[in-house]
């Protein structure tokens, strides 16, 4: 019984080493997430403000090529953007799926510590057993002892 209870905590230590790794994984993951979403963000500020400069610019004139020149620069920005929305959409994913192998080995981990506890029980229960019955011989002894004495 103690044996498996060695080879049992030996799987535990393997399978937090395994958790942890995998809440790295996730945390990492669920950073590229941000960061995608932030670039998002930082690109519609950037769209933005272009619109607002070249606002104050064109009420002084603007010629053709430069409006072109705008337009075509917008369009690079708002392709940008949607593409974003691409990268974003794949590292959630990706997160879904380090979500999942997270749950995966804390569900292994917790059902190791279930079966580690119900041992641990079990050979205590034994051990009190075993004690309970050294003390009733040991008693029983006793008033042998005593009454052959007497």
């Amino acid at each position: 019984m103690s044996n498996s209870l060695n080879v049992m905590n030996t799987l535990l230590g393997i399978a937090k080493r395994n958790l942890d790794r995998a809440a790295e994984s996730l945390g990492k993951a669920n950073q590229d997430v941000t960061d995608a979403q932030e670039q998002q963000k930082r690109l519609q500020v950037f769209r933005e403000e272009y619109i607002t400069q070249r606002k104050s610019i064109s009420l002084e004139g603007i010629t053709a090529t430069d409006l072109k020149n705008y337009e075509l620069f917008l369009k690079g920005i708002d392709k940008a953007i949607v593409g974003q929305d691409s990268v974003i959409h794949q590292y959630i994913e990706i997160a879904k799926h380090h979500t999942k192998h997270w749950q995966a080995c804390q569900t292994k981990k917790r059902s190791y510590e279930v079966i580690i506890d119900r041992n641990t029980q079990q050979i205590q229960k034994l051990s009190n057993r075993r004690d309970q019955k050294l003390m009733d011989e040991f008693s029983s002894n006793q008033r042998r002892f005593l009454m052959a004495k007497s």
